[in-house]
């Protein structure tokens, strides 16, 4: 049987994983240390190995299996990035021509131009900060040495992505659901109030997973299907409105939203490597940053979950986490 690899454990590396499993594909996770027996893409049927991406290594550590696709989940954090993904992208690419394997990686926004909101695949690629540069090159290398029929290359990419089993990294992850849905405030960055596209977790796993066997898709990038655009304040009052329709109550009535300004990110940039870097990608939360994803709507038929549902799942999450913390 020829198997998927999944590079990464994350929100995405995780809803891939499921998502092929659910399909019937044979599936191993790969991450710096093996997962635990009892983690549940284990227990649900995925095989797990130890691998790290960004070494020569990599290529010995998957040498036996008998890989038909890779899907890289991979992510390093910010001040990592210009190191860690030209290594990466290397050993991605020498192990997809190994194998003859195809090889989709989840990429963002970050690679296009000022300004260019409704951001869609064809959009203006000039990146204004060195995150999107870095990224920008990933696809660019992977393009260049899928059009040399050395791999079948694809990207598909997402914006911010929310859903349950987000974590403490994403913008409408824990920092955010853990203080609103607690009666306490958020501080989210940037202005709270401007429309932003909000991926969720599942429908981004779940075009990743397609892409493992689309040939129509390889060879180009695609955006995941995403709900309707909408500020930050909007998302912490869903919370709050899905709160009450599930348990009967929330915390508070409505959010209580403490932006970080824009000189105290700068200033916390001056002794923090991450907040420096996290303030070179701020622009995305003080303009509209509106993803165009008709192609995957049109082309590929793809819808996005409906929102109810997606916030909704991150409400039982939450409560679920509490009660459990709680014990």
């Amino acid at each position: 049987m020829s198997t998927s690899l999944i590079i990464g454990a994350g929100a995405l590396g995780r809803s891939t994983a499921e998502h092929l499993l659910n399909a019937g594909h044979d599936v191993v996770v790969a991450t710096r240390r093996p997962l635990p027996d009892t983690d549940p893409l284990v227990i649900g049927g995925a095989r797990s190995i130890a691998c790290d991406i960004t070494t020569p290594e990599a290529l010995a550590a998957v040498r036996t299996l008998r890989l038909s696709a890779i899907v890289a989940c991979c992510n390093w954090p910010y001040p990592q990035w210009s190191r860690m993904w030209p290594r990466a992208t290397q050993q991605l690419i020498a192990i997809a021509a190994q194998h003859d394997a195809s090889l989709t990686v989840a990429g963002n926004l970050y690679p296009y131009a000022l300004g260019s909101s409704p951001l869609g695949e064809t959009s203006k690629i000039d990146p204004p900060s060195a995150l999107g540069r870095v990224r920008a090159e990933v696809w660019e290398t992977l393009f260049d040495a899928h059009k040399q029929g050395r791999i079948r290359a694809t990207e598909i990419r997402g914006s911010d992505y929310l859903g349950a089993g987000a974590g403490a990294g994403a913008h409408a992850g824990d920092r955010l659901v853990v203080p609103v849905l607690s009666g306490a405030a958020a501080h989210p960055i940037g202005d709270p109030d401007q429309p932003h596209t909000w991926t969720a977790i599942r429908d981004f796993g779940r075009l990743l997973a397609r892409a493992v066997q689309d040939e129509h898709m390889w060879g180009r990038v695609w955006h995941v299907p995403s709900a309707p655009a909408c500020a930050i304040r909007d998302v912490a009052q869903a919370l709050l409105d899905a709160d009450v329709r599930l348990n009967g109550q929330a915390a508070q009535t409505h959010p209580r939203l403490q932006p970080i300004p824009g000189w105290l990110l700068t200033a916390l940039g001056l002794f923090s490597p991450m907040m420096r870097q996290l303030g070179t990608v701020a622009y995305q939360f003080t303009e509209p940053f509106v993803l165009d994803d008709s192609a995957a709507r049109n082309e590929l038929g793809e819808q996005e979950t409906p929102w109810a549902e997606t916030i909704e799942d991150m409400v039982r999450d939450f409560h679920t986490r509490r009660s459990v913390s709680l014990r």
